[in-house]
């Protein structure tokens, strides 16, 4: 048996401007074979709902998933709106196959993002 049915310690997270590039990334992850439990999808806000306090939900992943400076940079990058794919529990298999489809799918660089403004 190779215990490819235990969750694994890699998770990554990459942010979309378009909600419909995220929607298309994490269809392909799941195409791939990543369990669609282990996709989460954040919106940010948008312009017709009421705005969304990030910094909780980022909050409780800081040094689980992220680092404070990436925390604070996707609370910021989620406040303009667009999406973050997040992919948790993942194998060295399933990394490298999810790393090149959030990067293919439109990932923005978060530091383009902020200098944009």
């Amino acid at each position: 048996m190779s215990g490819q049915s235990k969750p694994g310690p890699f998770a990554l997270s990459a942010f979309f401007a378009d909600e419909y590039d995220a929607e298309a990334a994490a269809q392909e992850l799941v195409d791939a074979g990543i369990p669609k439990d282990a996709i989460t999808m954040t919106p940010g806000n948008r312009p017709d709902t009421t705005p969304i306090d990030h910094m909780g939900f980022l909050d409780a992943l800081t040094g689980i998933f992220f680092h404070e400076e990436q925390r604070t940079a996707y609370a910021a990058a989620l406040e303009q709106g667009g999406t973050l794919v997040t992919v948790q529990e993942m194998d060295e298999a399933q990394h490298k196959i999810a790393l090149p489809i959030l990067a293919e799918k439109g990932q923005i660089e978060i530091n383009e993002r902020e200098s944009g403004r």
